[in-house]
């Protein structure tokens, strides 16, 4: 007889996370949306063996083993998990991302859909530790991937970088370092990868000529690389050149133009005035297409940061802009929260629709498969397919009929564990 876990969604308290892992899980009677089915796909059934996708069906074309574990979805919307492409959880470990405040945004991450996570730059060996509990299940997470920090040595006077090398030295910690002309870049790259880093983000004060030696190092040494989308001496268009994955933080691409206009800090412009001023990038977005350069737009944070300055609402209503014209020039953007851990990427997408003028489905592909292969995990994640990871979400509504509804989670799955709230 086939197994069923009806009773383990339904009965479990509603204030308690649980979480079980099936050698066979079955979905039956799954709706597919993901970026190959743009229009949903009813009636399907999906095998997920351990912590992967095996096999993927229409109803009736399989016979399912009497030893699986089934879930009926009743015709529910089958995503992939959200992925963040941008979040800090270790800035400052023995202050604000204290490890009780750390697990707690972790928890509610997963709550919300996401099942991966990239942060951007923190203290390594707190991360490396949080990465390797949340993949053996010990702690309620999505999957973290982090960056190891490049930057030139001006940077560290940052009081950021001491809290995130704390009883190390500044500058100087494998997955924290300061470049210069003279730096050993082949063991600098070996120790970023040693640290267990997923890839080398790049953060600023870096010429065009030390960002080529690092791109030239780390492609020997198969290691992705990301950054900010202007490091003061290298521009959004050199660092598309020098083969970026992603870049960061939509604001940064005026800096392609001009500096940032005194006029922009004042309140009390109205959209005509922000339609007009914004730039034309239209030769940077083709170059971007031209080399496969993801955006990682980080829209939340700067409508956070609007509504608290109103010299920061140049970032919002600028960016904003940005990202519906580099939508429209059909350039890959990902989904990113940066230090928002409040709102999460369901946000973010939100954003993307009602501000930037995304379809529903655009959102999703952000969220899914761009985000993935803006971490370098196309190959893994953002697609409910054969041979993919098993992270997956369950929508109790259809999010192409609003976005809204993608903060309807019923069920995720992530790397094959059914979490159920």
């Amino acid at each position: 007889m086939i197994k069923y876990i009806i009773s383990f969604l339904l009965l479990a308290p509603v204030a308690v996370w649980a979480q079980y892992k099936p050698g066979l899980l079955v979905l039956t009677n799954a709706t597919i949306i993901d970026a190959e089915h743009r229009v949903p796909l009813p009636r399907q059934t999906v095998f997920i063996c351990d912590d992967k996708i095996s096999l993927t069906f229409t109803a009736g074309e399989h016979t399912i083993p009497d030893s699986a574990i089934v879930i009926n979805l009743g015709g529910k919307s089958l995503l992939p998990g959200l992925v963040d492409s941008h979040v800090h959880m270790a800035t400052d470990p023995s202050g604000v991302d204290n490890r009780a405040h750390t697990l707690d945004v972790l928890k509610r991450m997963l709550c919300s859909g996401v099942t991966c996570v990239r942060d951007m730059a923190g203290d390594g060996r707190v991360l490396a530790g949080l990465a390797r509990d949340a993949r053996l299940g010990e702690i309620t997470s999505p999957e973290i991937c982090y960056s190891a920090l490049m930057a030139g040595t001006v940077f560290f006077s940052d009081p950021r970088t001491a809290t995130s090398t704390r009883g190390g030295i500044n500058g100087k910690m494998p997955y924290m370092q300061a470049i210069s002309d003279s730096t050993n870049l082949t063991l600098a790259i070996a120790e970023a990868k040693g640290s267990g880093a997923s890839g080398i983000k790049l953060y600023a004060n870096l010429t065009t000529g030390q960002v080529n030696r690092i791109m030239t190092e780390a492609q020997k040494q198969q290691m992705p690389v990301w950054g900010h989308a202007w490091l003061q001496g290298a521009g959004p268009s050199d660092l598309v050149r020098a083969g970026l994955i992603s870049i960061s933080h939509v604001p940064l691409l005026v800096r392609e133009k001009a500096q940032i206009p005194e006029a922009w800090k004042k309140a009390g412009h109205n959209a005509a005035y922000w339609d007009r001023v914004t730039p034309d990038l239209h030769g940077l977005f083709d170059l971007m297409r031209a080399h496969h350069t993801i955006l990682d737009a980080t829209l939340l944070t700067y409508k956070v940061w609007a509504s608290q300055d109103s010299a920061a609402i140049w970032d919002y209503e600028i960016g904003k802009r940005i990202v519906a014209r580099a939508y429209r020039a059909g350039v890959a953007i990902c989904a990113g929260t940066d230090d928002d851990q409040e709102k999460f990427v369901p946000e973010e997408m939100r954003l993307f629709v009602t501000d930037a003028g995304f379809s529903p489905i655009d959102a999703i592909i952000a969220a899914t498969q761009n985000s993935a292969a803006a971490i370098g995990l196309q190959g893994r994640k953002g697609l409910v397919k054969a041979g993919m990871d098993a992270d997956l979400i369950v929508l109790d509504a259809d999010p192409l009929a609003s976005i809204d509804n993608i903060t309807k989670v019923k069920l995720v799955i992530k790397g094959g564990r059914i979490y159920n709230r």
